[in-house]
């Protein structure tokens, strides 16, 4: 009966330990009725007495009623049952509580304090009347503990708990039920409660079919306070928040939990049924595509070819889905045709003639289709057989090359372990040398600069110089390295004469010595520590894998051998990297800007590289990559070795130094096509010689200005100082010019004549003395320029940057010309061919307007 009742919604938390607060607020309703039954006075209660069947009857009937109404405000109340000892005790304190708080008792206490006598009457009195309240009170308290006991049965019975005990038979309630129902009478709540207790069961196991629609049931709107059974037992408002009390919910929730799996991985019956008509429909065309006709025993009707397709794909439906095979016995009748009478009459000799061709010329396609594979497979076992005699040919060879390769495997492992080693020490020789050169040509340029620095300071004319020489020890050091400078000069001298040179100035030689001889001692003592060094590099390693030619065995023996593996494998453009230590190595010592330094292309590496891949009757094919081993060594080791030479130690006012470098650039550029414009680390070397220029046009070279009194005696200390400046200046110029052919003529003559000849050489000539010697110096000039440079000249004029050269000239033999015109015949005609030879240099650099203008003018032919 307890889903009868329209349920709160409420939370329920767990039942309490203390049972003393739990029974107080739970039974504060029970406690409120009983109390107004104890206090009412005796002759209400003998008037309740009259009326309580009355209201006993309809309390009654509004338990069974459907239609109570909700103004009440009553809701369940779950009640616990208590001793009749807690109740006793509670009515007492009840009663005490309401004598405390009665207004007439509160009076009586007030007067008791006038009087004792008084006091004492009226204290008999309440104990006369406690007396008769108590005699009362028993009889009202056994009326009340009935009625209360009863009042719990039914809201007991309500609940359901006398339901689950009950042992009497389904068969005899269901009886007693449907006789009550016959007899008119209403059912009590323990009968209902049954019923609604079996119909639930009913849900449960499937076995319940509703007998209205429960659509219904949601639309209503009841103002009931109970549930109704057509409504199938649901509340019209808060049905989720209510809490299911069926026995076997566990049952439920598994049962709901396999049916929504089931719905999930199979889709509804509608989707179900629709796929497999869809299959059905596929699988009927694939086998009307694949057997077009199929005959059945006892058939002999070509129009029962599709009966037979039915057959076929009615039977390969039931196998892909049996238990859905005969669900449609309507629509697939899979035995339809066979089950059909025969026709005897269709049955000619014709139509049998026409079956019996028709499975004749299948057959010859059956043959045909079998003879053809059987030729495919007679022919794959002949290839077969081919291959496996080839391959048993085959495997001595291959075994061979297996073995082969594993040993060059691990002789190139070992290698490039070996020279891994080895780098290290290599990379650290390369820097110990490179750092001697760079410091002694780092020292020979400072003191060249010193040296002029300090000349510079001896033959100033003016009277500064007192001062700057102040300092004797700056005095003592000066005057030490002009005593080694015009030893050395000394020395040099000595030495040209002794090779019969003529025609050599001051300031043309290359002041390259060292005159400190501890310096040369430790440089050479450094020198013959590296070299040292060197040859012990590959002894403690095995002879196959100290030298470039044990290399170039084991790979020339790998080309010659399995050649076309040694072409895959591009073995030419590896080899260059791989010799590169040895190379290398073989390198650390080589400087070709000394005198008598070894050149490259005699060391035993160029030898060995330079036949590398070549074998005597073997015509050699200009594709192959070990053609190109040697200029690659060339253009990756030799160039950028070069390359630091001109950085860090040429010294571009060498005239011996920039020879030896000029003609190995030659070399390298006509004889290895690996250096060429395109190669990126030649482009580096140029790019460094054109610096290099630059920087000693800007910290070496300098001309100092006298006046031409100064210069008039010859042997005179600045006259000499300033005669050596001036052919230095020249000799710079040759050694510029010298790379003609290597460097740009635009970069060449930006540096040379606009940065050198016009700013310091013709600056130079112009202030001093016309004679022979500045003629000379004109005729060197003249003869350094590159012939290459008029070629192209069109018109009389020559380059813009030599104007000012000729112009030097023109005046000059104008000068010439007018010293010697008053001057005896020999002296005349000694000035005039001074003059024809000043016009034979305007005549060489295509300076013809300046030289037709001498030849009109002093009446000669060009």
């Amino acid at each position: 009966m307890a889903s009868m009742f329209r349920k709160p919604k409420r939370n329920f938390r767990k039942k309490e330990t203390d049972f003393e607060d739990e029974n107080d607020n739970g039974n504060s309703n029970d406690l409120m009725e009983v109390d107004m039954e104890l206090n009412i006075q005796p002759q209400a209660a003998k008037e309740k007495k009259k009326k309580k069947p009355k209201e006993k009857d309809s309390k009654a009937k509004s338990v069974l009623s459907f239609e109570m109404e909700e103004e009440d405000g009553e809701t369940e109340v779950f009640k616990i049952k208590r001793s009749s000892h807690s109740r006793r005790v509670a009515k007492q304190m009840k009663k005490e509580l309401k004598e405390k708080t009665d207004p007439k008792s509160i009076e009586i206490e007030a007067d008791i304090g006038d009087s004792t006598s008084e006091k004492e009457k009226v204290y008999e009195e309440q104990q006369r009347e406690r007396r008769k309240k108590d005699v009362y009170d028993e009889e009202e308290a056994r009326v009340a503990a009935e009625k209360i006991k009863k009042l719990r049965e039914e809201f007991k019975t309500l609940n359901g708990e006398d339901a689950l005990g009950s042992s009497d038979s389904d068969e005899d309630e269901k009886k007693g039920f449907q006789a009550k129902l016959a007899r008119g009478e209403i059912p009590d709540a323990k009968t209902i409660h049954f019923i609604r207790k079996q119909r639930q069961m009913a849900r449960e196991t499937d076995n319940f079919i509703p007998v209205e629609d429960s659509k219904v049931s949601a639309n209503k709107t009841s103002t009931a306070r109970l549930v109704r059974d057509d409504d199938n037992d649901k509340s019209d408002d808060g049905e989720e928040d209510r809490v299911d009390f069926s026995l076997d919910q566990a049952a439920r929730e598994r049962q709901e939990m396999r049916d929504k799996f089931l719905a999930t991985e199979h889709g509804s019956d509608e989707d179900s049924d629709q796929e497999r008509e869809w299959e059905n429909q596929q699988i009927r065309k694939a086998v009307s595509l694949q057997v077009p006709s199929m005959d059945i025993p006892g058939t002999t009707d070509s129009n029962d070819s599709s009966s037979q397709v039915a057959f076929i794909s009615s039977s390969t439906t039931a196998r892909s889905s049996p238990s859905k095979a005969f669900a449609k016995e309507d629509t697939q009748k899979p035995f339809s045709s066979l089950a059909k009478p025969q026709d005897l009459s269709d049955i000619t000799i014709e139509s049998v003639r026409k079956q019996l061709k028709e499975r004749l010329d299948v057959a010859d396609s059956v043959h045909r289709t079998h003879k053809l594979e059987l030729e495919r497979v007679v022919s794959d076992i002949t290839d077969t057989t081919e291959s496996i005699e080839l391959c048993e040919q085959k495997a001595p060879d291959l075994e061979n090359r297996y073995r082969f390769f594993q040993e060059l495997r691990g002789y190139v492992r070992d290698l490039v372990e070996c020279l891994n080693e080895k780098v290290p020490v290599i990379n650290d020789l390369e820097n110990r040398i490179n750092s001697l050169l760079k410091g002694r040509a780092e020292r020979l340029v400072k003191r060249r600069q010193q040296d002029i620095q300090d000349q510079c300071r001896d033959y100033m004319t003016n009277t500064a110089s007192v001062k700057m020489d102040s300092e004797a020890r700056e005095e003592q050091m000066r005057q030490r390295r002009a005593a080694e400078r015009e030893a050395r000069r000394a020395r040099r001298r000595r030495a040209r004469e002794g090779k019969s040179i003529s025609g050599h100035y001051d300031g043309l030689s290359s002041d390259d010595e060292d005159s400190s001889q501890s310096l040369v001692i430790k440089f050479d003592n450094e020198i013959e520590s590296i070299k040292q060094t060197r040859q012990s590099l590959f002894e403690d390693v095995v002879e196959e894998f100290s030298s470039p030619e044990s290399v170039k065995e084991n790979f020339e023996r790998w080309k010659f051998t399995y050649g076309d593996t040694y072409r895959e494998a591009y073995i030419g453009l590896c080899m260059p990297k791989l010799l590169n230590p040895f190379v290398r190595a073989d390198l650390i010592l080589w400087n070709p800007l000394e005198i008598n330094n070894e050149d490259f292309e005699d060391s035993s590496w160029f030898n060995t590289l330079i036949f590398m891949g070549y074998r005597d009757g073997v015509k050699i094919d200009r594709s192959d990559d070990d053609l190109r081993i040697l200029p690659s060594v060339v253009d990756k080791l030799i160039i950028p070795k070069l390359t630091f030479l001109v950085q860090e130690v040429w010294d571009p006012m060498s005239t011996s130094q920039t020879a030896r470098l000029v003609n190995l650039t030659m070399k390298l550029t006509r004889d290895y096509p690996s250096v060429n414009a395109d190669s990126k680390n030649f482009r580096s070397f140029m790019e460094a010689v054109v610096a290099r220029l630059k920087k000693t046009l800007d910290d070496d070279v300098f001309t100092p200005m006298y006046p031409l009194n100064v210069l008039d005696n010859r042997s005179s200390g600045p006259a000499i100082f300033f005669h050596r400046q001036s052919w230095s200046c020249i000799k710079l110029f040759g050694n510029m010019l010298s790379w003609h052919q290597l460097v740009s003529p635009p970069v060449l003559q930006k540096l040379s004549l606009s940065g050198l000849l016009n700013r310091y050489i013709v600056i130079g000539l112009a202030s001093s003395h016309i004679n022979r010697e500045a003629l000379h110096k004109c005729q060197a000039i003249i003869s350094a320029l590159p012939k290459t440079w008029f070629g192209d000249l069109e018109g009389e004029n020559t380059l813009p940057q030599l104007e000012n050269l000729c112009r030097y000239l023109v005046s000059a033999a104008k000068t010439l010309h007018k010293a010697t015109a008053l001057e005896r015949d020999v002296e005349r005609l000694e000035g005039r061919d001074l003059v024809k030879q000043i016009s034979k240099h305007l005549i060489n650099i295509h300076a013809m307007d300046h030289a037709m203008m001498l030849a009109n003018e002093f009446s000669f032919k060009i």
